[in-house]
């Protein structure tokens, strides 16, 4: 359960970060290209709301959806109720993006609600094409006397909602996100710590997180985020407080950092679309803080397309204001044009190529 101190002394420290520079060239989607998209669960009828992360199976054309509203968990998390909300991971069509409507996308539930013992709550997300499964970090909430406990676990299911599969491995206290590789399952921790040395990661921008794959540990990055794999088999790491992405390559019993991209905004979720990656950025990290953690006023967004070889990076979306769609922290980008979600917003947003 979250701490009121802890909340503080994080607020404190990203306040001292501050903001990252407004862009000075346009982006390349306009906000006219762009139009929300309502997501709702065919099921239920629930609207999807923190869609925080996502990934593109392109063989069958469809996206997964990691959802679930944090805000609202960790709210009855401190209020000791009963029952925690919970989420899902879910599936759509890209066929489904390309008719313009206003009527909501439905999506199709891979796993949500209580399918899982603790709930299905997903944070960061993979997509296992050679086993056919969706990876994903799974934030269970158990009862320890009269409060809850969070405790992050990697788990699996098959792209078409199949059982899940083998043992549940024991991941970091602060799992974020998690790729497969072919060296296994490789996961982010943006802190070393969940005790009060969490606290001093926060307060000194202490680098003590990276990631790991069980075997081989690479821990000097600030607050380790979103992480994806390069054809060469390199890795792209998301370095939120730094502002960057690093590029590790791992090399002997270690991870060798290769590279890193200086960016416009703190990096969350990655993403690769065969060319390039595909960050989203929080312009403000004490906005987002305010959004994501007592839902006060909007979160810029900003998404940049980077192109490893050269370290260059060019803006495909700015909402200084995030009033047209706040606090993104995914996007990917499909033959129609960039799909956002956004850990507070509701459902997508869908920007299509310009004529």
């Amino acid at each position: 359960m979250a701490k009121p101190l802890h909340s503080i002394t994080s607020l404190f420290s990203l306040a001292v970060l501050g903001c990252a520079p407004e862009v000075d060239v346009a982006a390349y989607y306009s906000h006219t290209d762009c139009s929300p998209l309502e997501i709702v669960d065919e099921t239920t009828a629930w609207r999807l709301r923190g869609i925080e992360d996502i990934v593109l199976d392109k063989a069958r054309s469809r996206l997964y959806l990691s959802a679930y509203d944090r805000r609202s968990v960790e709210s009855a998390a401190r209020s000791r109720r009963n029952d925690i909300p919970t989420g899902g991971i879910y599936a759509i069509h890209l066929d489904q993006l390309t008719v313009e409507t206003e009527k909501p996308v439905m999506a199709t539930a891979l796993v949500a609600g209580a399918a899982i013992t603790g709930g299905v709550r997903p944070h960061g997300l993979d997509y296992d094409q050679q086993a056919d499964e969706i990876l994903f970090i799974n934030r269970v909430y158990e009862k320890k006397g009269r409060q809850w406990k969070m405790s992050p676990k990697l788990q699996r299911v098959g792209a078409n909602g199949e059982a899940f599969v083998g043992t549940v491995p024991v991941i970091r206290c602060a799992a974020n996100d998690v790729i497969a590789t072919e060296n296994g399952v490789l996961t982010s921790f943006d802190h070393a710590f969940c005790d009060w040395r969490g606290w001093a990661e926060n307060i000194f921008a202490l680098r003590w997180s990276g990631v790991t794959d069980g075997a081989v540990t690479h821990a000097t990055s600030g607050f380790a985020n979103g992480v994806v794999r390069l054809p060469n088999g390199d890795i792209a790491l998301a370095a939120t407080r730094e502002n960057a992405v690093k590029i590790l390559r791992r090399q002997g019993d270690g991870f060798l950092e290769i590279g890193r991209i200086d960016l416009p905004g703190a990096p969350d979720n990655l993403t690769y679309d065969g060319k390039r990656i595909i960050a989203a950025l929080h312009p403000s990290i004490l906005r987002l803080t305010l959004n994501r953690k007592f839902g006060i006023g909007f979160a810029p967004s900003r998404i940049v397309s980077i192109d490893t070889a050269s370290g260059t990076h060019k803006t495909l979306f700015d909402d200084s204001n995030g009033e047209l769609f706040s606090a993104a922290t995914v996007a990917v980008g499909t033959d129609e044009g960039l799909i956002l979600g956004s850990v507070t917003d509701r459902g997508l947003l869908h920007c299509r190529k310009p004529a």
